[in-house]
C-alpha cells in the first residue's frame, strides 16, 4: 500500500447552495465525510489541495489522511464532482475507512509490456482492452493503487481472463464467485484488420443527358414542323395556278 495521502480540512457549519458558492470564491470546496459508526460531518478542504491531490497516480484508490483541528481520519474517495466545462472540483464525498475491515472498491487495471507483446511485435497484431477497472475487496490496509496485467507472453488469439490475474496478497474478485459465467475476459490480441479504401467512381448528375436529349428531341421537332410548314405553301400555290 502506497504511503498515505494528508490533506487538512475544517468543520464547516453551514450548507445549502448559496454556503457552498461562498465557499467556492474564498478557495475552498465543501466535502462530507461519512460511514463507519460516527455520524456524517461536513468539512471543506482548499481547492488547491485536492486539485493537486487528485493528480497523483492511484488518488481515487489511495487512503488519504483527513486532519480536521488536530483529529486524524482515515478515508477513500468515494466521488468527486467536477465543473463539466473547467474540470474544476466542486464536491467531495470521502468514507472512512479502518485499515483493518473490508472495502469493496472498483480500481484501475494497467497494462505493461504492451511494445513487447509477442502478437503485436512478430505477428502484427492489435490489443484490445476489455476492462479497465476491476471491483474488488480486501483489507484497507491491503488496498492496491491498480490491478497489473502483463500481455507480453500474448499471442494472437490469446485473452486473459479475470481468473488468470495475479492479484496482490489479500485481494479478491468477488464476481467470480458467483460463477465460471463471471469470469471475463480482461485484454485480448487479435489480427489487425486492414481497411481497403476503392477507388471513388465519379457518376454523372442524374438528369444531365436526359436534358441534352430534350434539347435535341426539341430541336428536331421544330425543324420538321417547318418543312411541313414549307411543303403545305408550295402545294398550296400550285392548285392556285
Amino acid at each position: 500500500m502506497p504511503e498515505l495521502l494528508n490533506l487538512n480540512a475544517e468543520n464547516r457549519e453551514f450548507e445549502g447552495k448559496s454556503s457552498s458558492r461562498h465557499l467556492r470564491r474564498s478557495g475552498s470546496i465543501p466535502a462530507v465525510i461519512y460511514g463507519g459508526k460516527e455520524e456524517p460531518i461536513k468539512i471543506s478542504i482548499l481547492e488547491k489541495d485536492i486539485a493537486k491531490a487528485s493528480e497523483i497516480p492511484g488518488f481515487a484508490t489511495q487512503i488519504l489522511n483527513i486532519s480536521i483541528s488536530g483529529k486524524d481520519q482515515s478515508v477513500i474517495l468515494k466521488e468527486i464532482q467536477r465543473h463539466p466545462a473547467t474540470q474544476r472540483v466542486l464536491h467531495a464525498d470521502l468514507m472512512r475507512v479502518d485499515p483493518d475491515t473490508k472495502i469493496s472498491i472498483s480500481v484501475p487495471v494497467r497494462f505493461i509490456n504492451e511494445d513487447a507483446c509477442v502478437g503485436v511485435k512478430m505477428h502484427g497484431g492489435a490489443i484490445s482492452h476489455l476492462i479497465n477497472d476491476i471491483d474488488i475487496t480486501c483489507l484497507a490496509s491491503n488496498l492496491p493503487e491498480y490491478i497489473e496485467v502483463d500481455v507480453e507472453e500474448l499471442d494472437i488469439g490469446d485473452s486473459i481472463f479475470l481468473s488468470a490475474l495475479n492479484l496482490p496478497e489479500g485481494v479478491e474478485i468477488p464476481s467470480l464467485a458467483l460463477g465460471e459465467d463471471r469470469d471475463q475476459a480482461v485484454v485480448s490480441v487479435a489480427e489487425a484488420k486492414i481497411l481497403e479504401i476503392e477507388p471513388e467512381i465519379i457518376e454523372p448528375e442524374e438528369g444531365e443527358e436526359g436534358e441534352e436529349g430534350e434539347e435535341g428531341e426539341e430541336g428536331s421537332g421544330d425543324k420538321d414542323t417547318s418543312e411541313g410548314e414549307g411543303e403545305a405553301t408550295k402545294d398550296s400555290e400550285e392548285n392556285s395556278e
